[in-house]
């Protein structure tokens, strides 16, 4: 029986090593992550089935996927050494990395095709036809800023711009750019602009922009770093025209309200929760090519799912297909999703977006294009 269950744990074990790998090829880190876990947690309960040096070596290398999913994802940081003439080394810089052109393209983006048209008009047009927006005094230059609940595509949307107009992709953190320590902050903004003008086309897409640019009037670090945000912001489309700022977050309201002046991130873009349309082509990506029943309903699935942000959707999916997946390994056979283990995984998932958080969102959107007073603070 001990031996039989050590043979579904390792089994269940690989399966979870071979899905974090493909999900950290992808770039999807937190479906790496949990896989990655899982798998430490597998090989866990295997060291406790074991004995002696067996049960330690499990044990450790359990430690060591744990250490591996929680530190996935951070880089640790490139500094460069800058010195004066005799030769001293200065304080340590942030030196960004010049990302490729990714290659996501708005066509692999579910839904949005009103973000998608505002994005065309406001930020790739300009770059693409620059001779007719000057004949037709079209206003470019500024930010925009993509804000909505979690999971909704903000750096997908990001990606596929930087893929339209054939831009390199600086993709950084808010927490990226803040430090600690004093000035240091203020001289990684300033490095990842300087950075980005060497470039004939780049965005610099910054999520997590609350972390960056908070309210001024309560910290001092924060006030200063905030400033020399704006300083950059206000002269960066002067000195490069094919030098894009895109920001995200979901949290707008605790951005200073002075980067959102005309110039800046006049344009605000809300990214809301995908409808069933949008649901249905997700539903249908991530189900591609997986042995589904005969009465298998898409439909469904579409209809359970209201409020569900895209990677829930992801991971709906991905939640699903567990069960099949051991019992066609336990059998050496071909075994079909169906509804039902959809149903199953639906029991115990809910949204990641609250009803709640929804209406926070619904209510600023409508604040921000003045369908109601704004409410004071």
């Amino acid at each position: 029986m001990k031996e039989t269950s050590i043979t579904v744990l390792s089994d269940t074990f690989e399966l979870y090593m071979r899905k974090g790998k493909e999900a950290k090829e992808k770039g999807n880190l937190n479906l790496a992550k949990k896989n990655f876990l899982l798998a430490g947690e597998t090989m866990m309960q295997m060291a406790k089935q074991s004995q002696g040096k067996l049960k330690e070596a499990r044990m450790q290398r359990a430690r060591t996927l744990v250490n591996l999913a929680e530190n996935l994802g951070k880089k640790p940081l490139k500094v460069e050494k800058k010195t004066d003439e005799s030769g001293e080394e200065d304080e340590d810089v942030k030196k960004w990395q010049t990302a490729k052109i990714p290659d996501v393209k708005f066509s692999d983006v579910a839904g949005l095709e009103d973000v998608k048209k505002a994005i065309t008009i406001r930020m790739i047009n300009p770059i693409k036809y620059p001779d007719k927006y000057k004949m037709y005094g079209k206003k470019t230059g500024g930010g925009v800023l993509l804000y909505g609940p979690p999971g909704t595509g903000k750096t997908m949307i990001a990606k596929a711009i930087a893929n339209e107009v054939g831009a390199k992709f600086y993709a950084v953190k808010g927490s990226d750019i803040v430090s600690k320590w004093v000035g240091d902050s203020e001289k990684n903004i300033n490095s990842l602009f300087e950075e980005a003008n060497k470039q004939d086309r780049a965005i610099i897409f910054i999520d997590e922009m609350d972390n960056l640019l908070g309210r001024r009037g309560v910290d001092t670090h924060n006030d200063k770093r905030v400033n020399e945000f704006l300083q950059q912001i206000d002269g960066f489309s002067g000195r490069n025209p094919n030098l894009l700022l895109l920001g995200a977050t979901n949290r707008p309201w605790d951005i200073d309200s002075a980067a959102m002046r005309s110039g800046r991130f006049s344009q605000k873009i809300y990214l809301p929760l995908p409808d069933a349309p949008a649901r249905k082509f997700m539903l249908e990506k991530n189900m591609k090519g997986v042995p589904v029943a005969d009465d298998f309903d898409i439909d469904k699935i579409v209809a359970q799912t209201e409020n569900y942000s895209g990677a829930d959707i992801e991971e709906l999916c991905d939640r699903a297909k567990d069960d099949p997946l051991l019992e066609a390994i336990a059998t050496d056979s071909i075994v079909k999703v169906t509804n039902e283990d959809f149903d199953k995984v639906l029991k115990i998932f809910p949204p990641s977006v609250t009803p709640k958080e929804i209406e926070k969102f619904e209510r600023y959107n409508q604040e921000v294009n003045g369908l109601i007073k704004k409410k004071q603070n």
